[in-house]
């Protein structure tokens, strides 16, 4: 199974001791500043377009040290694009370190204060956090979990359109977990809320991190049980059994979500 996040590649997150450095340029208003081709612009750290800007750490990869420079403003050095389309067009080695900037990024601009006092909070010296001066409350990057799953049927797969997906599109249905939940919980509760279906028990595939916002992404399979689709027409507007010789346009190769499809597109081609 493999879709980006799930790689071979040699990833450490916060990872300074490298001697290769490229930085990445974002906006605090989750723009990417991009190259000719629309790939994340790559340069180096005394470039004198960021030289005076502060440098924050992501991790390495491949034996370079990724950086990033949060610009409060767009500025007229770079040309940008939206975060989305820029991440979907990705390869995993180029996906990974932008993902890892931005969700950094939003950490950083979402605690500027201490959620305990009120005081302003500082990068700590030793790691990712942000320390407050006043109390010495420690933050750390928030991940929150959420599961995604793909219902099957013998040879159909039940596929929801969000309001918010490009025409035409169907994915695998998601939601974020409750507190209390396991994550398989979650899994029955979303699908019945969504659709109104019952499934047996879900069956882990994999996970992968994405930056709308700082998610973890729960792969899993279930098969249907019981039960005939029905939206709230709200938070998904639509829902059906989708053949998989006949089906609608679908996620990016980006996403766990095609992952999971193709993987059990693969499965059921090798049966027949």
């Amino acid at each position: 199974m493999r879709w980006l996040g799930d790689h071979a590649i040699r990833w450490m997150p916060g990872e300074s001791n490298c001697p290769n450095t490229l930085c990445l340029i974002v906006t605090s208003d989750r723009l990417v500043a991009v190259d000719s081709s629309g790939l994340p612009l790559k340069i180096l750290p005394n470039d004198p377009r960021i030289r005076d800007r502060r440098k924050n750490v992501v991790g390495t990869i491949n034996d370079i040290l990724y950086k990033f420079v949060c610009l409060e403003t767009p500025s007229s050095d770079f040309e940008y694009e939206l975060l989305r389309p820029v991440l979907i067009r990705l390869n995993s080695e180029e996906f990974i370190p932008l993902n890892a900037a931005m969700q950094v990024m939003d950490f950083m601009q979402e605690h500027r204060y201490c959620g305990s006092c009120g005081d302003k909070t500082h990068p700590s010296k030793s790691d990712r956090g942000l320390i407050c001066q006043g109390c010495g409350h420690a933050s750390y990057p928030r991940i929150s979990p959420c599961v995604i799953i793909l219902i099957t049927r013998e040879r159909e797969i039940l596929l929801g359109r969000s309001p918010r997906f490009i025409e035409g599109m169907y994915s695998t249905l998601a939601g974020f977990i409750e507190a209390g939940e396991s994550a398989e919980h979650a899994c029955h509760r979303e699908i019945f809320e969504e659709v109104g279906v019952e499934i047996n028990a879900p069956i882990y595939q994999g996970s992968q991190n994405w930056p709308f916002k700082h998610s973890l992404m729960l792969g899993y399979r279930a098969e249907w049980k019981k039960g005939d689709i029905s939206v709230d027409g709200i938070e998904i507007v639509d829902a059906q059994w989708f053949s998989i010789d006949a089906l609608p346009k679908l996620p990016p190769k980006a996403s766990i979500s095609r992952g999971m499809i193709d993987q059990f597109l693969s499965e059921q081609n090798r049966l027949n």
